[in-house]
């Protein structure tokens, strides 16, 4: 499961325009869909998203196969991942969409170290979540938000490990701020992402 909202995307990249902000966290859900889509290990895509992610994305499940769009119900990030895992019977992962480092070998990596419980990737600060995933039987119960690591480790999750440095990099790097983008950048960005960043700075 892929949540994007877009009506208050990206306050944080001060520097830049609404407008570009907005498409800048389009392009990063691109690429995050692009590298789920190419992970052989996951069969369902689910995008769930506001009405402005609705307006620009929904012609997103036509373009890449097994990506089903669900509307946010409205009632906070938690809510909408509750909400949009409900009927899955089998394993689960909520990623974030402003990885524009995500490749699929690293969703295969993470999946390979993926214990049997639920289970979360922190992210580069250590204080945040990424991604957070649950096996069969077991149900999401997303925390996140302020220090959504230790929410999630006091419900139960484990946070998976880098079995050498810097393995997750690009799937613990999200993209806040401007130090957040600059660090992505030098992690190496997605085609959509680098496109985009490309064709503003001319």
């Amino acid at each position: 499961m892929v949540p994007i909202r877009l009506q208050t995307a990206k306050t944080r990249l001060s520097t830049r325009p609404a407008p570009l902000r907005e498409t800048l966290m389009v392009a990063m859900a691109l690429d995050v869909i692009a590298a789920v889509r190419a992970c052989p290990h996951i069969s369902d895509i689910r995008i769930i998203g506001d009405d402005r992610a609705h307006e620009l994305l929904i012609d997103t499940a036509d373009r890449f196969d097994a990506v089903t769009f669900l509307k946010d119900p409205g009632d906070g990030l938690n809510g909408a991942l509750t909400a949009g895992s409900r009927g899955i019977s089998g394993p689960v992962a909520a990623l974030l969409a402003d990885l524009p480092c995500l490749t699929a070998d690293l969703l295969t990596r993470v999946l390979t170290a993926w214990p049997d419980q639920r289970a979360i990737v922190s992210d580069t600060e250590g204080i945040g979540t990424t991604m957070l995933m649950a096996s069969s039987g077991q149900l999401l119960r997303p925390h996140f938000g302020p220090r959504s690591r230790a929410a999630h480790i006091s419900d139960g999750a484990v946070d998976i490990a880098d079995r050498f440095p810097g393995e997750f990099a690009g799937l613990r790097r999200d993209v806040d701020s401007e130090v957040g983008l600059w660090d992505a950048q030098r992690i190496g960005l997605g085609p959509h992402t680098t496109s985009l960043l490309a064709s503003s700075s001319r």
